[in-house]
């Protein structure tokens, strides 16, 4: 899940696993104690922090690289993830 979390769904891994989403969601849930599409965007997140901290790609790119195909709405998961604009964060972080 985390090699694809740029593209990974409930229903991929539910095939790959020959098991009923519902029941992939609840390991999921029980394991992690949050929901898969929870989960999913922690990945996404942190994949993008580290994408942002290690590289000079533009944040449109990595938006993609993590699975956006809209950087609005990266930007929205990002700001509803850490409170703060992907820019507001890196400014924190490197001031």
């Amino acid at each position: 899940m985390n090699r694809h979390s740029d593209s990974v769904t409930l229903k991929e891994l539910s095939d790959q696993f020959s098991y009923h989403p519902n029941y992939i969601s609840a390991v999921l849930n029980k394991e992690f104690g949050i929901p898969f599409s929870k989960l999913l965007l922690r990945m996404r997140m942190e994949r993008a922090l580290a994408l942002m901290k290690g590289t000079s790609l533009p944040l449109e790119q990595i938006a993609s690289l993590v699975g956006y195909s809209n950087s609005s709405n990266f930007y929205k998961a990002f700001r509803d993830c850490f409170h703060a604009s992907p820019r507001e964060y890196l400014a924190r972080l490197n001031p």
